[in-house]
C-alpha cells in the first residue's frame, strides 16, 4: 500500500471515529443529560478510547458543542417546523402544530427525537456549554415558541413578558419528552402511542390558549 492509500485509510478511520463519538454522545445526552452523561459511556458505545474525545473534540464540552451544531442542522435540513408555515395558519392552529411537533419524540425514537430530549434535559439542568451556544444560536424550539406566543400578546407587550411567554410554553412539550419514561411508570402510568399524543396536544392546548388570554 503507498503512502497516500495509507493516509486515506488513516484519514477515513479518523473520520469514522469523530461520526461515531457524535452519533453515540447524542444518544448519552439524550438519556442523560449534559451533567449525567459521562465520557466513558460515549466513548464505550462509540467503540473509542477516551484519548479520542480530546483527540477529536478537545475534551466532553467540545463534543458536547458538536452534538449542538448537529441539532441545529438537522432541524434546518428537515425544515422542523417552517415558520412561515406557522404565520399562515392561525394563532390557535399554530401552537396546536407547535406543541405536536415537540411532543413527538414521545412516539418517535429517531435522531431530531434525540436532539430534542437535549433540549429537554437542558431546561432543568441548564450546562454553560449550552448557555453559550444558544447566545449565539438559539434553538429553534426557543424561537418558533416565541414566534407563537408574540401572535397571542398585546403588540406593545414588553420584551420580558415575551420572554416569560415564550419560555413557559417550550416548557410544555420538554417537560414530557424529558420526563417520558418516569410517566409510564406508577403511579402515572401513561401510555404514549399516537392516540395519546392527539389527546396531550389537544390538552396542552386547552390549557396553553387559557393561559396566553390571560397574559
Amino acid at each position: 500500500m503507498s503512502n497516500l492509500d495509507q493516509a486515506r485509510v488513516a484519514s477515513r478511520s479518523t473520520e469514522t471515529t469523530r461520526a461515531a463519538l457524535i452519533k453515540a454522545a447524542t444518544s448519552v445526552f439524550a438519556e442523560y443529560g449534559y451533567d449525567g452523561g459521562s465520557v466513558r459511556l460515549i466513548t464505550q458505545r462509540a467503540m473509542a478510547n477516551q484519548a479520542a474525545v480530546n483527540y477529536h473534540f478537545g475534551g466532553k464540552d467540545g463534543l458536547y458543542r458538536e452534538v449542538l451544531i448537529a441539532a441545529t442542522r438537522a432541524f434546518e435540513e428537515n425544515a422542523f417546523l417552517d415558520p412561515e408555515e406557522l404565520d399562515a395558519l392561525s394563532p390557535e392552529d399554530a401552537l396546536r402544530r407547535y406543541l405536536h411537533q415537540f411532543l413527538l419524540p414521545l412516539v418517535k425514537r429517531d435522531r431530531v427525537s434525540r436532539f430534542l430530549r437535549i433540549f429537554a434535559w437542558e431546561s432543568v439542568q441548564p450546562s454553560e456549554v449550552f448557555s453559550a451556544f444558544i447566545a449565539h444560536s438559539p434553538p429553534r424550539i426557543f424561537r418558533l415558541a416565541e414566534r407563537v406566543v408574540r401572535r397571542f400578546l398585546p403588540q406593545d407587550a414588553s420584551a420580558e413578558t415575551v420572554t416569560f411567554a415564550m419560555l413557559w410554553l417550550a416548557q410544555q412539550p420538554m417537560f414530557f419528552v424529558r420526563d417520558a419514561e418516569r410517566l409510564a411508570q406508577p403511579p402515572f402510568s401513561l401510555k404514549f402511542d399516537e392516540e395519546a399524543l392527539e389527546r396531550l396536544v389537544d390538552t396542552l392546548a386547552g390549557l396553553s390558549l387559557r393561559g396566553l388570554a390571560g397574559v
